[in-house]
């Protein structure tokens, strides 16, 4: 039998590629297996990357009830809350923001989960990041 953190040639492991794919009774089983929620692929992705860049919000939501790091960042500095905010994921940037991710972190060339939302028009995943930036900063402004 496979180990439950065995990588493929990607380094994905199950939970990894059940997350990307949105099967989420295979991550709910791989979690009670043991499966190692802070596994990354050779990318620097973690499992909830994947979830969140897949808009798979029930499983990004099990994730970060198992301790998955929210504001994990991959080899270029994306969060799993930017990448959600790059594919118009809306409902999982709330399920991210929800779970602590924070809104106004960085890439090393400057780029914010809000900035990847409007230039990939996607304005509700804007609208949701400005509010959760407001709030976190203190700023009332628009």
């Amino acid at each position: 039998m496979e180990s439950v953190n065995a990588k493929n040639r990607h380094g994905h492991t199950p939970l990894i590629s059940a997350s990307k794919e949105g099967l989420k009774d295979f991550v709910q089983d791989l979690l009670h297996r043991g499966a190692d929620i802070t596994a990354s692929s050779d990318k620097g992705k973690t499992a909830l990357h994947y979830a969140a860049a897949n808009g798979h919000t029930e499983i990004a939501r099990m994730l970060m009830d198992k301790g998955a790091e929210v504001d994990a960042r991959d080899r270029e500095g994306h969060t799993p809350l930017m990448l959600a905010a790059i594919y118009g994921c809306n409902q999982t940037v709330q399920v991210l923001l929800d779970g602590g991710a924070n809104p106004t972190l960085k890439t090393p060339t400057g780029n914010t989960a809000n900035l990847y939302a409007e230039i990939n028009s996607h304005p509700l995943a804007s609208a949701l990041l400005k509010k959760a930036a407001r709030v976190k900063t203190g700023k009332t402004e628009k």
